[in-house]
């Protein structure tokens, strides 16, 4: 009975992991709310098989490699790290992902590693990424401005991107793909007919890769294919293969590199005036000052994108999100504690990929077949790492869910091969040990259960009020379950707050009442996130438009700017408030050297009506007159809280 139920534990962990990396890459790359908890919802649910097998299974053995330690080190200091965080709903989200991942580290490494199990992955990754480049070549092909039914974003239309948002972070998935496929392709027990699928899928990738337009992507790409092809050639057995390759790599890149207009303007875009253009390096920039600020620990797990705002140049308007780095971004956020265990965990795996490798190559006088399912997933995978691991110096690939998932998945599959080459990792942790892991395991399903249920409920509730978009009081009420349901998610209060303060603009006869609203969401997300701009300016935008205080909305004008010295809808909204003040010559000081810095069409022309607007204010003598009473009116307190106004942006 007991082997029954272990049997039937030990495959079930083997298609819910396998349904995960499907899904983590199919489902928008798992960065939409809802995929993300349908992963974590398949994390528990294999987390509980596994602790089933921990008391069924006889005997039971733990399969403990060097790179555990690392990771286990990791999870420890995320728990205590994610909690010393200023916004705290930003490091609970930290603390989640880092949860699940070590978690499915576990669950392959202990559960995947019999000898055909890191072959049902690799082929499962391999149909994943010929589905996901076919879905690229398709939109780029036709311009489809779709993803499974939703819409794409516009600056991503003229790219292909597969199922992820960004077509870098498909670039990124594919070049770590292609390489097994490849591997599996030359080197496996396959048949002819499953090879010719392999090659056909892995030229498939290659083709995604190349309309993604992602420039470090395709470098990425064709550096970890040039190592591929460099380690065959040196191979008796693969030297051929090799070269033909390498041959059709390069007839491929040249006809890619000279037939392909677009890929060729993306890589001129990189280089104007003799040196590099590109956003990336002010985000190094930002990221390498703030890592200064905490070396040790960093300024926090998910906080880069709440501190960049304070150092943000002109030229840069948009939220990075991420650092473009993840070497940088670990060390921005987590310390150079942090990116030292990440680095640790690096080391042990490829340590333990050479060890292996040593152990399960076929010797050249061995009289056996030399093709082997083993040595083409260490081999493939491990380029495959290689690859993402280049590509990761100029993206943020694993905060992509899908993409650190697969990563995740092949790092311990990669570990578990050890065990073919040795039994020493292999422990049995008897029954304390298994009292331990169950209590482990038992917290860990606790915890993501819990966070997944409040999550679920307010992706609910935050669905209803979508849907009631038309009535207000409806919104209000679901805005106020889902704030209920998460109450520190800062950025669900921001938004209802926008919605309210879109209702105030509106001249009916509840407008204040709307803008007092919008401002009680605000005040809420102001708590909740003190780094943020657009709460305290909302405040003083609903004050203003209710005719309030003038020096309460000045306060809160000068914590936005405080938070975002160099944002030009602050700027353009800060010349608004200094008109409400009489300022005229401050309003105008604002525009031109606030909305002007960032040259962007849509915003130069916005700042030019409202320069037409306010020259028409200062010609008008009697608007004038009364610009000046309001001044002479002023309080000496306000008069000291408005200086920084008058100062204008810097």
């Amino acid at each position: 009975m007991s082997e029954r139920v272990d049997t039937f534990c030990a495959r079930s962990i083997l298609v819910i992991v396998l349904f995960i990396l499907a899904w983590s890459v199919l489902a928008y790359g798992g960065m939409d709310p809802f995929a993300f908890l349908v992963i974590q919802g398949a994390t528990i649910l294999a987390l509980g098989f596994w602790v089933v097998r921990l008391w069924v299974q006889r005997p039971f053995r733990l399969l403990w490699t060097p790179m555990c330690w690392a990771v286990a080190a990791f999870l420890l200091y995320a728990l205590v790290r994610c909690q010393l965080v200023t916004v705290e709903y930003a490091g609970r989200q930290e603390l989640i992902r880092v949860v699940i991942y070590a978690v499915l580290f576990l669950l392959v490494l202990n559960n995947l590693n019999r000898k055909n199990s890191a072959n049902f992955a690799s082929f499962t990754l391999i149909g994943i990424g010929f589905v996901a480049a076919m879905l690229a070549l398709f939109q780029f092909a036709t311009h489809y401005p779709m993803i499974w039914g939703f819409k794409r974003l516009s600056e991503y239309m003229g790219r292909g991107s597969g199922p992820f948002v960004n077509p870098d972070h498909l670039a990124g998935f594919l070049g770590m793909i292609i390489p097994l496929a490849l591997a599996y392709t030359i080197m496996s027990r396959a048949s002819a007919t499953v090879k010719v699928l392999l090659a056909y899928s892995a030229v498939t990738m290659l083709a995604g890769v190349m309309v993604t337009l992602s420039r470090g992507g395709i470098l990425a790409s064709l550096v970890g294919l040039v190592l591929f092809c460099s380690v065959l050639l040196v191979q008796r057995d693969f030297w051929k293969s090799a070269l033909v390759m390498l041959c059709v790599l390069i007839a491929l890149g040249g006809l890619a590199f000279t037939q392909l207009e677009s890929v060729q303007k993306r890589f001129d875009e990189a280089f104007k005036a003799d040196r590099v253009e590109d956003d990336r390096r002010l985000y190094w920039a930002a990221a390498w000052e703030l890592a200064h600020e905490s070396p040790l620990y960093g300024i926090g797990p998910g906080h880069f994108d709440f501190e960049f705002p304070k150092l943000r140049p002109w030229k840069v308007q948009g939220r990075p999100q991420f650092v473009h780095n993840d070497y940088l971004n670990t060390l921005c956020e987590w310390g150079v504690l942090g990116l030292g265990i990440a680095a640790a965990a690096g080391a042990l795996l490829f340590w333990g990929v050479f060890q292996t490798w040593r152990a399960v190559r076929r010797p050249e006088n061995d009289l056996g077949s030399r093709f082997s399912d083993r040595t083409a997933f260490i081999f493939g995978a491990s380029v495959g790492l290689v690859v993402l691991m280049l590509h990761c110096f100029v993206e943020f690939n694993m905060h992509i869910t899908g993409v650190a998932m697969t990563a995740v998945a092949l790092m311990a599959l990669l570990a578990a091969q050890m065990r073919f080459a040795t039994e020493r990792y292999w422990l049995n942790p008897g029954q304390f040990g298994k009292i331990l892991l169950t209590v482990t395991g038992a917290a860990a399903v606790v915890f993501l259960s819990v966070q997944g249920l409040h999550k679920g409920e307010q992706i609910y509730w935050l669905g209803r009020a979508q849907a009631e978009s038309g009535h207000p009081d409806h919104v209000i009420s679901y805005a106020t379950k889902a704030s209920e349901a998460e109450p520190a998610d800062w950025r669900a209060k921001n938004r209802f707050g926008d919605y309210l303060w879109s209702l105030s603009l509106l001249d009916d006869s509840d407008y204040k009442e709307r803008a007092q609203q919008a401002m009680t969401w605000y005040a809420k997300s102001m708590l909740l996130n003190p780094f943020d701009s657009y709460a305290p300016l909302g405040c003083g935008m609903c004050l203003d438009r209710i005719n309030a205080d003038p020096e309460q909305a000045t306060r809160y004008f000068l914590i936005a700017i405080h938070n975002d010295p160099h944002n030009t809808y602050l700027a353009l909204e800060t010349a608004r408030h200094c008109i409400e003040l009489g300022e005229l010559a401050a309003a105008r000081n604002w525009i031109q050297n606030g909305a002007f810095m960032w040259d962007a069409p849509d915003t130069t022309d916005l700042a030019l009506q409202e320069i037409q607007k306010l020259d028409r204010l200062m010609a008008d003598p009697i608007y004038v007159a009364s610009a000046e009473m309001i001044k002479t009116n002023r309080s000496q307190t306000l008069q000291r809280e408005i200086a920084p106004l008058l100062a204008g942006p810097k």
